[in-house]
């Protein structure tokens, strides 16, 4: 009966590391896909003014910055507040239970 209630007193801390490292996979692939993305533009600008410059063309600043739209509205905005509150409250929640199991172990 001691070894039950000992695997399943440590189901909440496999649950937080399980979520915790979905939070940081999910982090890092999408920083790569932005990263990635913004790299091939480049890269993509970078061809077209070359082939501009061995044509003759008339270079300007305007031709190869792309202008993002924003898309952003009230709801979008307020969402992204809560999920950034959201955020924080866990990862303070996170820190703290790990302060806690830092301090059992010693």
């Amino acid at each position: 009966m001691d070894k039950i209630k000992k695997f399943l007193s440590y189901i909440p801390l496999i649950i937080i590391l399980c979520l915790l490292g979905l939070y940081l996979m999910y982090q890092n692939g999408y920083y790569d896909t932005l990263t990635r993305n913004k790299i091939i533009l480049t890269n993509e600008q970078i061809e077209k003014f070359e082939q501009d410059i061995i044509d003759g063309k008339d270079v300007t600043l305007d031709s190869y910055v792309e202008n993002s739209k924003n898309y952003s509205t009230k709801i979008g905005n307020v969402s992204l507040n809560l999920s950034n509150k959201i955020e924080n409250a866990l990862n303070k929640l996170i820190k703290y239970i790990f302060r806690k199991i830092s301090s059992v172990v010693e």
